[in-house]
């Protein structure tokens, strides 16, 4: 099981980086609309037309937003559409504000946010999701183990990247207390050697990432 779940979010990765989006966004709206599609991909910012578009969009599953530059009132609208699995935000500098919003979007289970504003207080809001399983998040508001305990209180999280995250020797030993953890990505940590061997040895099971290359102590090097 965590195997097929591993590999359904890499396909649904490079699928998302491989794929441009088929036609602009107001057909793909209407795809969706008619049930022909279920994910949405915009290259570049979105109109108001555009945003329009998607208010309450029934049966929209994935939405990338490679260049959306969404704020925080713009996530208001992300909060009308009920079927909502995965969300892409690049570019776009949600603060706490924005992830108190965000939190509404129950059925959330992939959030890949790697330039935001937030702090570990908006990564806290997530905790009321249930079904949060892979966060890809930086920021420069966020660094230090008020990061890591934050995202050990996202009670159904498997897969963790944190972008250029300062979290230090105490931040690992943070997450080393997470249950559920499958995959963790660091980038830009600042752990030590001493504190990783630690890290190892108290979550053999973890596939481990380091500053974008498998972790040379990982016993799951050879699985990529």
């Amino acid at each position: 099981m965590r195997l097929q779940w591993l590999a359904a979010v890499v396909t649904a990765v490079a699928t998302g980086c491989s794929q441009a989006a088929p036609t602009g966004v107001i057909a793909q709206a209407a795809a969706v609309r008619t049930g022909r599609a279920t994910r949405l991909v915009a290259p570049a910012p979105l109109s108001d037309t555009e945003w329009s578009s998607l208010r309450g969009l029934v049966g929209l599953r994935e939405l990338v937003l490679e260049r959306g530059v969404v704020d925080d009132e713009r996530v208001e609208i992300l909060t009308t559409l009920p079927d909502l699995e995965r969300l892409v935000l690049r570019e776009s500098p949600l603060t706490d504000a924005g992830f108190r919003r965000l939190a509404a979007c129950t059925k959330l289970s992939d959030l890949n946010v790697p330039q935001v504003a937030c702090t570990a207080a908006g990564i806290r809001m997530l905790s009321t999701l249930e079904h949060l399983r892979s966060l890809r998040i930086g920021g420069p508001a966020l660094a230090g183990i008020d990061v890591c305990v934050a995202v050990s209180e996202l009670p159904a999280l498997r897969t963790l990247h944190l972008i250029d995250v300062p979290i230090g020797d105490e931040g690992l030993r943070v997450l080393a207390r997470l249950p559920g953890l499958w995959s963790l990505y660091l980038d830009g940590a600042g752990v030590s050697d001493d504190a990783w061997d630690g890290y190892f040895q108290a979550c053999p099971h973890v596939h481990v990432h380091v500053d974008q290359a498998h972790h040379d102590r990982d016993p799951h090097r050879g699985h990529d």
